[in-house]
Order: C-alpha cells, then structure tokens, then sequence
C-alpha cells in the first residue's frame, strides 16, 4: 500500500514537472515573438526614411546605397527580411539592385557563415535566406547542405533555394538528382521547385525524358505540364508503351491536351491501347481534330469495353460534322441495350435531349437534321418508356 502512495506522488510530481516546462517553453516564444515585434516596430521607425529611399529609387539607373548608420546584428535581421519580401516579389533591374545591396551589406556573407553552422535549424534558415537573396555564391554550400539532410520537407526548403540561385544549368542538375536519389516520388514537387530558376532548363528535361531511367522521366513529364519541349511528340508517344503504368498515362495526357502536335493517325492508334485511361484520351482528343477520316475509328470505339472510353468516342463523333451525326444515329439505332447504342443515345440526349435545341437545330434547314431532331426525340421516349415499364 505504501509502494503504491509513493508511485502516485512520483507521477503527480513528474506530470506537474512536464506541465511547468510546457508552460515555461510557452512563455518563453510568447516573450520572443513580443520582442520580435517591438525590435520590428523599432527598426520601422528607425528606417523607414531609408525605406522610403529604396522605393523611389528602383527604378533609377544608380546602385542602391546602405543606410548611413550601420544596423546592429539584430537590426540586420529585421532590415534582411524586408528586402527578401520585395525580392521575392520584384523581378527584373527593381529586384537586380535589392541583390546587389544584399551583398554590399555584407548579408550575404553573414549567411555562408551562417550554413556552417554545426546546428541543421541554422543552416537551413542560412540556405533559405541565401535562396531569397539569389546569392550563387552559396550554391555549393546549399548542395552540400541538400546532400546532408533528410528527404523530405527539409530538402526541398534547400532546394528551392538552390533553384533560386543557381547560376548554371548543371546546378539545377545536380539538384534535381539530389531529389531524386533521395526521394524518387518526389519528381511532381521537384518540377515546381525548377520553375523557380529563371534558367533555361529545357534541354535538361529533354535529356531526362531520352533516358531509361523513370525518375527522369517523371520529373520531365511533371515538368513538361508548364514547359514544352520541341519535337518531343515521337518520344513522348514511344513512352505510351513504357513499362510503368504512371508514365504511359502522364505522356499520353501531354500527347493529347489542347494545343499538341500529335498527329490524327496516332491518336487514332491510342484509341487501342493497353489501357482504358489512355484510350479515353485518345477519344476525347480527337473530338478536337478536324479530320473525317477518323470517323471510322470512333465508331469502332464505340464498342470499347470501357464507359468513360464509349461516352468519350460518341462525344467525339458528335464533333465530326454530318458525317460523325449519321455514324452516332447508326449506332443509336443498332441494338436496344448495346454499350455503343447506350453511350450513342447518352450523347444524343445531351445534344438533342431538351425541345428547344432541337427545334432550333431543325430550324437551320438541313433535311437530315430535322430528320436526325425527330429520330432523338423518338429514342429519348422509348427510353423513358421501358424505365416506366
């Protein structure tokens, strides 16, 4: 009995322990930001006519000039972060002449010291600092730096920051594998941190997307959704065939977005592919491509084991003109409860299902339209009658 009394009096003691420490480190960043703040104000106040001085002056031809009494250390901090935020939201001579004072007011070198640091916090606040100030100088550091830390959140502050300030393309290379090899599914992310370099990475994408290797070519696939590669649609639609699933269906959807060059013969031939997603593309795409011939092919999609596949061939055909029409009035015709009949009268009752649209399509006075506005309404009631049935 007294064993168990003295148990309890020891947790009493060490959760009241815990919960004077938690409160403790509470006070304490509370106490810290409080004199964040008021250092903040201060330096404001302090500065705020040599603020006024920057602003006027971006635009001017002449450099920008430090203030006239040097900041504290702790001044230095407040004065850096104000000029990353105008960095990172100017571009041009306006952010070229905030860089160069960066690296007049020596915190560019305060920085580099700063990534040495044997604490990981102090050196990934360095990097992310240096990255704002797009200092290249502190590129080798970051890469080292990058190389250190653990995959995940942690690298990618550093490599966006190395992105930032990279002055050569094999920078970014180096970057970009860094990623890689640490974190090979990270190739969606490590494409948005290379659209923060202002470098043309372009043959870099085209050389990863060549390769054997899939990390390389995710990432050039990711990348590619905001940077086109010329002449790159005859290995794009070699990788449709790829082993892994993911990069069939990511070259497919470049293959067939608005705006590509793929030719209808290809898109065609996707329309038989392996897999369903693609085929579905492949359909949709062609709605877009103005070319009877691909007629034929669409009706035949019609057929396709997969729904989204068949809905997509009859959206398509609908496209096509009079002669794609007559081709979906076919199919909608041909079988009661066939798949290519259900996916024709689908996309027959969209176009043609309210009264108003078909009237309206009969009154431009084409014979088959009135003819093909009489055949919708008699299927969309048919259909209504064997529900009610």
């Amino acid at each position: 009995m007294y064993s168990n009394l003295q148990i309890a009096h020891y947790y009493i003691v060490a959760v009241t322990a815990l919960i004077a420490a938690g409160l403790a480190v509470l006070f304490t960043l509370k106490y810290s930001n409080i004199r964040k703040r008021k250092l903040a104000e201060q330096v404001s106040a302090k500065y705020e006519d040599w603020f006024t001085y920057l602003l006027a002056n971006l635009d001017g031809d002449g450099k920008l000039h430090p203030p006239p009494e040097p900041p504290s250390a702790a001044e230095s901090g407040v004065l850096l972060d104000r000029l990353l935020f105008w960095i990172d939201r100017l571009k041009g001579k306006q952010q070229a002449k905030l860089i160069s004072l960066c690296e007049e007011m020596g915190f560019v070198n305060r920085q580099l010291a700063r990534i040495e640091s044997p604490f990981e916090w102090v050196r990934l606040d360095a990097a992310y600092r240096l990255g704002g100030m797009r200092a290249h100088r502190g590129v080798p550091a970051m890469l080292k730096l990058l190389e250190a830390v653990k995959p995940g959140p942690l690298s990618f502050i550093v490599a966006r920051a190395i992105a930032k300030s990279a002055a050569r393309p094999g920078e970014l290379r180096e970057m970009a594998l860094k990623l890689l090899a640490g974190k090979p599914d990270s190739y969606e992310l490590a494409a948005d941190i290379l659209q923060e370099s202002e470098l043309d990475y372009a043959p870099m994408l085209a050389e990863f997307l060549a390769s054997e290797d899939e990390g390389k070519i995710l990432l050039a696939l990711a990348a590619m959704k905001q940077r086109t590669i010329e002449g790159s649609a005859d290995r794009l639609y070699e990788l449709t065939v790829f082993k892994r699933k993911e990069v069939r269906l990511q070259a497919a959807k470049l293959l067939t977005q608005p705006g590509s060059d793929v030719s209808p013969e290809r898109l065609e031939a996707l329309l038989f592919h392996r897999d369903g997603e693609v085929r579905a593309m492949a359909a949709e795409a062609l709605g877009r491509v103005d070319a009877s011939g691909t007629v034929a092919a669409l009706r035949v999609a019609l057929n396709d084991e997969e729904w989204h596949v068949r809905y997509h061939s009859a959206k398509s055909l609908a496209r096509q003109g009079e002669a794609g029409l007559a081709a979906l009035r076919l199919a909608a015709a041909e079988g009661e409860d066939g798949p290519a009949a259900e996916a024709a009268r689908a996309v027959l009752r969209e176009r043609f299902g309210g009264g108003p649209s078909a009237g309206e399509e009969a009154e431009k006075g084409s014979e088959s339209a009135k003819r093909f506005a009489a055949s919708a309404a008699f299927f969309e009631r048919k259909t209504e009658l064997a529900n009610e049935n």
